[in-house]
This record gives structure tokens, sequence and C-alpha cells, in this order.
């Protein structure tokens, strides 16, 4: 018995001890640090990626040469087309540490998002990356800028996104799994962050694009992206949307300016805000109410006034609850009568506020939420004014 039982025991390390059946060598493998979809000249879709050259990445290695390789294939599968890439490539191309996904407007407008099934199916695809449109011009053209941050494209603009939301809002920071479910939700369209090339992008594409102060050719966030119906339908101002992350209560931290007299402007930076709605149906029409609850401090002033006078801080506070209120209810205004696309989830809100009411107008949501009545409080409160309390400008003023 002694025996049967050393001999399972060593039959059973065995059995643990065994090998990963698909392991693949560091030296036979290239990581994927960005990812293009177009539309195809001879197939439904144009896939290009950007794969990482990772000798370039570190310092103490780089020899001045690219730091990424691009390259794209045409085919009707994103499946099919990501398993051809050695067409191109020596190594295994591994999409595991992908930081972006481009698409192209052409596609976003056309409504053929069909390949996100196989990026959220796919097992080896994470679903942190970033999700952006390319406007005004070729998703793949993106992955082809050098950039001074990393050197690669992908790499500078994933933390670009992020930091954009971190410091002023912009961004509205949808991984795969959000932007599928609001594909689905009801009462609600989904947005994606959109960037466009500035500048020469046959130059973009050298090395000595990141050798000079100024670049010839750089990607800069443009916009925001409103979907209806599971197409792209048009574009919000950068503005915009940050009165969007605002009203879905994701605002960080921001500046906000504020015009305190004629031609002169004061700046106050929003450290904590909470947005609450209510959206329920009222004199046979949607009743919105979006109210914000903000605080900061002063940043700067052209007003020449003493902050430590009395009355400054409450008119300080005043200015930004009006001025603000009305640019807010103007980004609702301007997406209820352009789009009819309810892209601020006050469907959705209206589904677990008010449920039958909802579920009676559901399929008819768009135009609902195109006449509805919408109400916006921003109550600010201004807790410091910065290091001192009187501007310098005070001193000069007649």
């Amino acid at each position: 018995m002694k025996k049967i039982g050393v001999f399972l025991c060593i039959l059973n390390c065995l059995f643990l001890l065994t090998g990963c059946w698909d392991r693949k060598e560091l030296a036979e493998i290239k990581l994927v640090a960005g990812m293009a979809i177009d539309k195809g000249e001879d197939a439904k879709y144009k896939v290009t990626v950007e794969a990482l050259n990772e000798k370039e990445l570190n310092t103490q290695y780089a020899s001045g040469n690219a730091a990424t390789i691009v390259e794209g294939i045409e085919g009707n599968s994103i499946s099919e087309i990501t398993h051809l890439f050695n067409e191109y490539f020596a190594e295994f191309l591994i999409y595991s540490h992908m930081k972006l996904l481009v698409i192209s407007e052409e596609v976003a407008s056309a409504g053929m998002l069909d390949f996100i099934d196989f990026l959220e199916r796919n097992r080896e695809i994470r679903d942190d990356f970033n999700i952006i449109i390319a406007k005004d011009g070729k998703a793949e053209d993106i992955l082809k800028i050098s950039a001074h941050y990393r050197k690669a494209s992908s790499l500078k603009i994933s933390p670009q996104l992020d930091h954009l939301l971190e410091d002023w809002g912009g961004d509205p920071k949808m991984s795969i799994i959000n932007f599928i479910s609001e594909l689905t939700l009801e009462g609600k369209e989904p947005v994606l962050a959109a960037v466009r090339l500035k500048g020469d992008k046959e130059k973009g594409k050298s090395m000595e694009n990141i050798m000079q102060v100024t670049p010839d050719a750089i990607v800069v966030v443009d916009s925001l992206a409103i979907f209806k119906d599971g197409k792209l339908v048009g574009f919000l101002s950068m503005e915009d949307s940050r009165n969007y992350l605002w009203i879905r209560n994701d605002l960080k931290t921001t500046s906000l300016s504020v015009e305190c007299q004629k031609g002169d402007y004061s700046s106050v930076r929003v450290t904590e805000s909470k947005t609450e709605v209510t959206s329920k149906w009222k004199n046979n029409k949607p009743d919105i109410h979006v109210k914000i609850k903000a605080e900061g401090y002063l940043e700067g002033t052209q007003c020449y006034k003493s902050v430590d006078k009395l009355g400054t801080i409450e008119k300080y506070e005043k200015l930004v609850n009006d001025t603000f209120s009305q640019k807010i209810k103007d980004t609702i205004s301007n997406v209820q009568k352009q789009y009819q696309a309810d892209i601020f989830g006050f469907g959705e809100v209206m589904r677990r506020q008010d449920y039958h009411s909802f579920m009676k107008v559901k399929d008819n949501w768009g135009e609902e939420f195109s006449n509805a009545d919408v109400k916006v409080d921003v109550d600010f409160v201004l807790r410091r004014s910065g290091i001192r309390s009187k501007s310098f400008l005070t001193e000069t003023e007649k």
C-alpha cells in the first residue's frame, strides 16, 4: 500500500509540473501597443497595428532607429487579420498589453462596429485600453506619428487621455465593456473621445519629428464623438465634453473661467464636485433636474478685487453658479436639438426612478428626450483664495 501511495503522489506531482502548452519565448514575441480600424479598399476592414521595437524604448540600448513598426492588412474578419501579421513580422504579435484602439470616423459613421465582438471575446486582450475616434482622417495615420513621449504614438496618447481627464476633463474614459454596455442600454447613448492629426502627417512619420522643439505633426484631443443607434452622428466641443463629464458625475478636477468685468476674467479651480440627477415624467414630457455641488479655490483674477472684502467671495460664487448653470444647460439643449441622442443617461435615470413611465416611451426615447424640460443648478463654494487674499493688481489700480 505504501508503494501505491508513493506512486500516486509522484503521478500527481507530474501533472502539477506540466509546462504551459502555449508558451512562447521572449525572443519570439512582439508587443502590440495600438490597433487602428479603417475601411478597406478591397475588403471590409483594414487593421493596422503598432508593434513596439522594445530596444529603442530603452535609453541604455537605443540606437536611434524607429521605436515602433506600423503595418496594416485588409480583410473581412478582424480575427483572421490579427493572425496574418506574420506576413510582415518575424515574431508572434501579443495583444495583451494593447493601450489604444483607434476607430476611423468613416467606420464609426457607417456603424461597422461588429468587430468589437472579437475584442471582447478574445481571452488575450484586456479591457483596459482606450478607445478613440480618428476625426477627419484615417485611423492608421494616428499610429504612425512619432511622439516625444516614449517615441510611440499609442504610448503617448493613452496617458495623454488619462491626464486630461484627471487635470481638466475631456475624456470619458470609455472601456470596451462600458462601450458595449451603452450600445445596448435603454436610455443612454455612448460617447468616445475624438482625436485629430495636426500638422504634416508625412513629416510626422519620420523620427525627425521628435527632434524638433515644435513637431511637424502631433495628435491632439479634439472633441467628443456622439453615437446614436450604433452609429457616429456628430461631435461636441471640448468644453461640452467637460460639461458632459460634470453631468455624469465623472469630473474629477477642472479650472473654470468667469467674466467678472467686461473683458476681464477670473479663474477658479474645482477640486470636489458631486452631481445628482432626477428624471421623471411630468406634464406629458420628461422633467429632468441636474443638481451640481462643487467647491474649489481662486486661481487668478483680473478684476482687481481683494478677496477679504465683505461680499467678494459671494460674488465669485454667484458668477460661477450663474455662468456654468447656463453653459451646462446649453450643452444639453444643443444635444437635444441637433442629435436627439441621450448621451447623458437621463433615460436610464428615469428607468430607475420612474420605471413605469419610462417603459411606455423607451422605444421613442430619443424624441422624448429632445422635448424634455431641463433644469440645471450649480452650487459652487469658494473655499480658498490661494496663498494671498489681495491681488498685487489692487496696488496699481487707479
